[in-house]
């Protein structure tokens, strides 16, 4: 079958133009996905490139040659540099700089045979697709939009690589004209289905960073930016099993902020949005190992894989001390805070549940107010006693 080279020519260049539009769009609405704007910039780049390198024929053909590769491996590096960025890494203008020279290098010391110059342009193009490729796999951990995305470098490399051997093949006599003539087509197939592969496998990845912030984003309190009630709960029980599993204890402290209703109500919403907070910032950077919910309002929860009750009770005179000593400065006003603990504790028993944790630490909760607030009550009737700042 004999494939028409204008007309591969015409469907690289809408191919183009079509990734253009989708990833211009695509910024346009979605301007904080990583990446995007670099896969953008090879759409525009190859576009560029192949529009020069369409005037092969005329007096300037060798020119238009040799600039329009320039722009096609630029257009690659933005493809490597694009799944760097997705990835968190920085854009490597040194690399993409030796890459062009190169490139430009190649351009001038091939000979006038085509046979060389094929090479000259295949070659540089074959760099910064190895790197995307091994990028893709290091880095994409499995998924599927990384995945289609190697798969479409892959045959595009697949079909740059047979390019130089055919072509190479030509130079020491080893294939004649017609017989690269009679592949060179399908060779250009492969380019423009890899580019459509690679370009759905960014839209994949792309697409599943949405997903992955919208999933973070329902998990997040608004006001505090602290895991909320639905994240607490799946943390709980996945902490709860963890240590049932190991034989570890397991500690859940429930804490109010006291006197909140009194704050709203003598200094606005406005001072109270500020109270929790500083209450989150505080409790969120005391300890490490401390896992930090917003229940709602004033209500917060904290989950301690591994702590019996002697260290919860070591936690939560913490926690209280932090606070107390900490008042919150608004508008010039420093406002005092304490808060009250409720802890539960369970020590590896395989029949204590989520439901009845929660429990024993609400009614402790209810007890550090019945004796005052400003302190912690351990599950099962234990009172630790008023705490003060230290």
């Amino acid at each position: 079958m004999k494939l028409d080279f204008l007309t591969l020519y015409l469907v690289i260049l809408l191919n183009s133009l079509i990734y253009c539009v989708v990833w211009a769009g695509f910024c346009y609405v979605h301007r904080g996905i990583p990446g995007a704007r670099y896969w953008l910039g090879s759409s525009l780049m190859t576009t560029l490139g192949g529009l020069l390198m369409s005037g092969d024929g005329s007096a300037y053909g060798r020119l238009l040659m040799v600039a329009g590769n320039v722009f096609v491996v630029w257009g690659f590096f933005f493809v490597w540099t694009g799944i760097r960025v997705f990835y968190g890494a920085e854009p490597n203008r040194r690399a993409g700089g030796f890459m062009l020279a190169v490139t430009v290098l190649a351009g001038i010391l091939a000979d006038e045979s085509r046979a060389s110059q094929n090479i000259a342009y295949a070659v540089p193009q074959l760099v910064p697709l190895g790197f995307s490729l091994v990028t893709l796999i290091r880095k994409g951990g499995g998924g599927l939009g990384a995945l289609v995305a190697a798969a479409g470098v892959l045959v595009a490399m697949a079909g740059q690589g047979t390019e130089t051997i055919l072509n190479t093949l030509r130079l020491i006599g080893d294939l004649s004209t017609d017989g690269y003539y009679s592949v060179a087509a399908f060779l250009l197939v492969a380019a423009i289905f890899g580019a459509g592969l690679w370009n759905i496998g960014f839209l994949l990845m792309a697409i599943d960073h949405l997903h992955g912030r919208l999933a973070g984003l329902a998990l997040l309190d608004d006001l505090t930016g602290l895991p909320n009630r639905r994240a607490f709960f799946e943390a709980a029980e996945a902490g709860l099993r963890q240590a049932q599993r190991a034989r570890r204890p397991f500690s859940l402290l429930m804490i109010d902020v006291d006197n909140f209703k009194e704050i709203n109500d003598r200094l606005g919403h406005g001072a109270g949005d500020a109270c929790l907070r500083h209450f989150s910032m505080l409790c969120a950077g005391s300890e490490a190992n401390r896992v930090v919910a917003r229940m709602g309002g004033d209500e917060f929860a904290t989950l301690l894989v591994g702590a019996d009750a002697v260290a919860a009770r070591a936690s939560a005179e913490r926690l209280v001390q932090l606070v107390a000593r900490t008042p919150l400065l608004w508008l010039g006003e420093s406002i005092p805070m304490t808060v009250s603990i409720g802890i539960a504790v369970t020590d590896a028993d395989p029949a204590c549940t989520l439901e009845r944790l929660i429990d024993e630490a609400d009614q402790a909760l209810y007890e550090t107010k019945r004796q005052g607030r400003n302190g912690f009550s351990l599950g099962g009737g234990f009172r630790s006693g008023e705490v003060t700042a230290s």
